[in-house]
């Protein structure tokens, strides 16, 4: 017995079945917001003039955003049991580039440095997770 109307049945994607289309979504969205974030806090010359403070302020919003996403989507990848370097790799901009652009003060490149290793790292996470068989 089915709830469609006239006993029609539905075709389930493979993929969509074991819903790593939100998941790759929340991945995607935790390495968009991390790469905005890397650009808005890049400064070569830093003076406490309203410009330079208004863009490390709303740079380092977009890295929390980046990195809650990134948070989310490594618990999300360890409850679905994918294998753990997906969640590590998950993992890798929140771990290296969120906590580096927390850390440093304003003039500092390390953040754009890590940044150069984890959101590929991440984005082989993504590839490695949609890839995955699952459970």
């Amino acid at each position: 017995m089915t709830n469609s109307p006239g006993g029609e049945r539905y075709v389930v994607r493979r993929w969509w079945r074991g819903r790593a289309l939100p998941w790759a979504g929340l991945v995607g969205a935790s390495i968009i917001l991390t790469g905005i974030s890397m650009e808005r806090t890049m400064l070569f010359a830093y003076g406490p003039v309203p410009e330079f403070v208004e863009r490390l302020r709303v740079g380092r919003l977009f890295m929390l955003g980046g990195s809650a996403a990134s948070i989310a989507a490594a618990a999300w990848s360890q409850i679905r049991q994918y294998p753990l370097w997906v969640t590590l790799c998950v993992a890798a901009p929140v771990a290296l580039v969120g906590m580096a652009t927390m850390i440093a003060s304003p003039p500092s490149l390390i953040p754009q440095v890590l940044g150069l290793f984890a959101l590929p790292a991440a984005l082989a996470g993504l590839i490695g997770g949609v890839t995955s068989k699952g459970p």
